[in-house]
């Protein structure tokens, strides 16, 4: 099912994946965008730095997993994430791309911090 497919490598990004160079060459799409915490918006060359640079990345836990469809080839992924002790709340949405080799590649995320008190 593709839910689950995306979902798993969404997932692998906040696990031991995180600061592996081949495996986010292969799932960031060439022409991937990231819209971070602070608003900006960085590339696929300074995420993976970023990602790579990481000391320790903090357990986060990812949940209420919604896909949209777009078309063929095309999804939205939309989810929920917190750090394990339930803080700092996230809402995300991921654009995945299918190759003509099959193979998804994350083209565009954002995550936005929920509103305090919503």
């Amino acid at each position: 099912m593709l839910l689950e497919k995306l979902r798993l490598l969404e997932c692998s990004l906040n696990g031991d994946k995180r600061n592996d160079r081949d495996w986010l060459e292969h799932l960031l799409h060439p022409e991937f965008r990231e819209i971070i915490r602070s608003g900006m918006m960085v590339n696929r060359s300074d995420t993976i730095m970023s990602l790579l640079s990481e000391k320790t990345a903090s357990p986060i836990l990812s949940s209420d997993f919604r896909l949209n469809i777009m078309g063929r080839g095309n999804a939205i992924l939309l989810y929920r994430t917190s750090d394990a002790d339930g803080s700092r709340p996230v809402l995300r949405s991921s654009y995945w791309i299918r190759s003509e080799k099959g193979l998804w590649a994350l083209f565009y995320h954002q995550g936005t911090p929920v509103a305090s008190g919503a």
